[in-house]
């Protein structure tokens, strides 16, 4: 029998996976934690007071108390995110405590509450601390080009994503240039935000998978839908002036999409993902459309498929059990 493993988090996969947390929580679930029986603790957002326990994608009912979990008898647990309160912090005392967030060292996040952190970036690391990244399933996404029939930008439509920048010349400036069309792929975060982006989709240059008569219950794809587009993209762009560790970047980067970014991406190592993207990774500069022009007018071409295996869940789960295996 497996032991049973916990992981608590303020993002909730379920009924459907919505962001780039989510589908990490359902990766980590499935497929990191895979030697354990793991169990998902929903808490609320802002506070991380608890709200539902999940056995795989079931909801275990009762009313969510301490005891209630410590009678799990969980190995450990792995909180996505952290917020100390009165009911973390009596389980963090109780049971062998991991934590994953984006950067360390934080103060709203006390080393000495765990076993150990995983960041992707740390200014003070020590031996409890592991430099991690996120993951990307390659099983699903691997290079199997079939085509160059748009250019793909996948996440949230939200202000983060920038994605009114890209699309609002984008006709004027790339699809009567070099007739190529932008797919948006992903659903509403920011429904004032859409309805600004929406006035520039015409279905000719511009084409997004939101239905804007639903757009609160439309527009999000499954992974092996997005690897397919991947893989038939001249290239996938990324408009978002920061991200830390953006998954549908090393996701399009493993089918052998050439990336184009313009943005700070601190959770990269810069000399490590330069030379496997085309852009700015340290800050953004100018307008993403700039790139995007410079990249066609010059033919640019990068495939990045070899050097971002070591993103893979494989090789992350080999470095992520050793880390907590070794501090259980």
């Amino acid at each position: 029998m497996k032991k049973k493993a916990l992981i608590a988090s303020s993002a909730n996969p379920y009924p459907v996976v919505t962001s780039g947390c989510e589908r990490l929580i359902i990766d980590y679930q499935t497929h990191l934690l895979s030697d354990y029986d793991t169990y998902f603790l929903l808490t609320r957002s802002g506070g991380w007071d608890p709200l539902g326990l999940f056995h795989q994608d079931e909801p275990i009912p009762g009313d969510i108390t301490v005891k209630k979990i410590l009678d799990h008898n969980f190995e450990f647990i792995l909180f996505i995110g952290f917020r100390e309160n009165e009911f973390t912090r009596q389980l963090v005392d109780q049971i062998p405590s991991f934590c994953l967030t984006d950067i360390h060292p934080r103060d709203d996040l006390p080393d000495n509450l765990f076993k150990g952190i995983m960041a992707h970036l740390s200014t003070t690391p020590h031996k409890d601390i592991l430099i991690l990244g996120a993951c990307y399933n390659s099983e699903i996404f691997f290079k199997n080009r079939t085509g160059e029939e748009f250019i793909l930008s996948v996440g949230r439509i939200h202000p983060d994503k920038n994605q009114q920048q890209l699309v609002c010349s984008y006709k004027e400036r790339i699809y009567e240039k070099y007739n190529i069309p932008l797919y948006l792929v992903g659903g509403v975060g920011d429904p004032a935000y859409f309805m600004q982006v929406n006035e520039h989709i015409d279905n000719l240059s511009v084409f997004s998978t939101v239905d804007p008569e639903t757009p609160q219950v439309s527009g999000w794809k499954s992974s092996r839908q997005i690897a397919e587009l991947c893989n038939r993209a001249r290239m996938f762009v990324m408009a978002s002036p920061k991200e830390s560790f953006c998954i549908a970047l090393i996701e399009a980067m493993a089918c052998g999409t050439t990336c184009v970014v313009n943005g700070n991406y601190w959770g990269f190592d810069e000399a490590d993902i330069s030379p496997n993207v085309y852009g700015n990774t340290t800050r953004e500069r100018g307008s993403i459309l700039d790139l995007v022009d410079e990249a066609l007018s010059r033919d640019i071409r990068i495939d990045g498929s070899e050097w971002v295996k070591k993103f893979s869940l494989k090789e992350t789960k080999k470095t992520l059990l050793k880390f907590i295996n070794e501090r259980l």
